[in-house]
């Protein structure tokens, strides 16, 4: 009797631990972007890229396109982030060349940059 009360203890125990163990965290793939690069700078490691803005599939009606005909260009095209990058991957790339990037956040809520995990011409 007491060994089925042990078995049993142990039994709890072990599934009570298991219950609390959350589970892993998987990363969340980052998703492909696509910009022109407008600075290169090899010495501290950064790019400035601005990104393309994503219209597709959004009808706009006039007024709406009056708005953007006023716009700045830079405003119309995209705004331009600065980023990490690593030094044998910036060498792939120059100033004016459209890609395709992929970004992995860095830091806590106070940075606003990531880092470059992967860029190609488009």
């Amino acid at each position: 009797m007491i060994k089925m009360i042990l078995a049993g203890s142990l039994f709890a125990i072990a599934t009570a631990s298991a219950q609390a163990t959350p589970p892993t965290q998987q990363t969340p793939s980052a998703e492909t972007r696509k910009g022109l690069v407008t600075v290169v700078n090899r010495l501290n490691g950064t790019i400035a890229i601005r990104e393309e803005q994503d219209d597709k599939g959004k009808e706009k009606d006039d007024k709406e396109k009056d708005k953007e005909k006023n716009k700045d260009k830079a405003d119309a095209e995209g705004t331009t982030t600065q980023y990490k990058i690593d030094h044998k991957l910036s060498e792939s790339v120059h100033a004016g060349d459209k890609v395709k990037f992929s970004v992995r956040d860095s830091g806590g809520p106070k940075t606003n940059t990531g880092t470059i995990t992967k860029i190609e011409a488009d």
